[in-house]
């Protein structure tokens, strides 16, 4: 038999290891709701970074649903549209972040704004037109249908017994989540295609990461302890996914201009990056080892 529904937040008490891990995971669900509507207004103003703060609101809400889907009864359903508006955003936020990665390249190399390559300004032309398009997918009505669901998930949730269960039971959860993360990361070594095993555990800390952060308000430094470095991994993979983008945008360019001296120029640092972030990755992985074992 179910427990009765939880209330969405729980009350002027702070949260604490007895708290009911559903009721834990509800508040938090419930406050990224509201994150997500002011994101979505943000986004459509075409305010700048508005895109990925939609995106990973999104994904935050996702990832918890999914990730303590057994602390609920029912959640609401997967959505399909959900995934095509996911993969706009990214495009959206990839262009917007490659504009600031050549802007501090150009920096970096001492370029006066008239010594900016011709693609740099289409560059921009691109993320503004792709702007207009997701915004169009994110104005449709199943985006308000599903906001609606998840809304009266959050308002009607009823909680199983792992859902009735005190919050401390959640370092289970995080300790299956830091193991899928130690354990993505070391099939590296077999890898036949490196970028993509790299994206994989960069995937892996972002679960983590959210599902730690979800517990946090009841478990404190127990799940700072996991949200800290895992978050600091999280980070260093996604400038490493930003550096790729880089270097094919540039691989991808006309003939003309990536021979240039100036293309070349920037493939080379990207290339010298790569490398770099390669080593903090392998360090940030053996450091959360040494942390955790």
């Amino acid at each position: 038999m179910s427990a009765p529904a939880a209330p969405a937040h729980a009350g002027p008490q702070p949260m604490t290891a007895s708290t009911r891990a559903g009721v834990v995971v509800q508040t938090y669900i419930s406050d990224h709701v509201d994150a997500l509507n002011r994101a979505i207004a943000a986004f459509e103003r075409q305010a700048p970074g508005s895109a990925g703060m939609v995106r990973v609101t999104i994904h935050r809400l996702r990832t918890v649903i999914r990730g303590y889907s057994h602390l609920f009864t029912e959640t609401p359903p997967r959505s399909r549209e959900l995934d095509h508006l996911l993969e706009a955003l990214k495009h959206t936020e990839d262009l917007e972040k490659l504009r600031v990665h050549f802007s501090d390249r150009f920096d970096q190399l001492a370029l006066e704004t008239s010594e900016y390559p011709k693609w740099y300004a289409a560059l921009e032309h691109e993320m503004r037109e792709s702007y207009r398009q997701t915004e169009g997918i994110a104005s449709q009505t199943w985006v308000a249908v599903l906001l609606s669901q998840v809304r009266l998930f959050i308002e009607h949730a009823r909680l199983t017994r792992d859902g009735d269960r005190p919050a401390s039971a959640l370092m289970g959860d995080l300790s299956k989540a830091k193991t899928h993360l130690l354990d993505t990361y070391g099939r590296l070594g077999h890898a036949t295609d490196l970028v993509l095993a790299r994206d994989e555990t960069r995937i892996a800390a972002r679960q983590a990461h959210y599902l730690a952060e979800a517990a946090a308000t009841a478990l404190g430094q127990a799940a700072m302890d996991v949200v800290i470095p895992v978050a600091d991994l999280e980070h260093l993979l996604d400038r490493y996914r930003q550096s790729v983008i880089a270097r094919n945008w540039l691989l991808r360019l006309p003939g003309a201009d990536r021979a240039d001296r100036l293309t070349t120029s920037l493939a080379g640092l990207e290339k010298e990056h790569l490398r770099q972030l390669g080593e903090q990755i392998d360090n940030a992985i053996a450091g959360m080892v040494e942390r955790w074992a």
